[in-house]
């Protein structure tokens, strides 16, 4: 599959939770839209 490997890349994941921790002033809710992405999120430790 072309981009595989783009969408599972643990350190980018990283990289971008820790500029989204570091920007939000407060706290958020995120609503679960497929198990997928719940997956994704959980396997890349967001």
């Amino acid at each position: 599959m072309k981009y595989v490997d783009e969408f599972r890349d643990p350190a980018l994941a990283r990289r971008l939770a820790d500029e989204l921790a570091a920007t939000v002033t407060r706290p958020w809710r995120v609503m679960e839209v497929c198990g997928g992405q719940t997956h994704s999120i959980i396997r890349n430790g967001i």
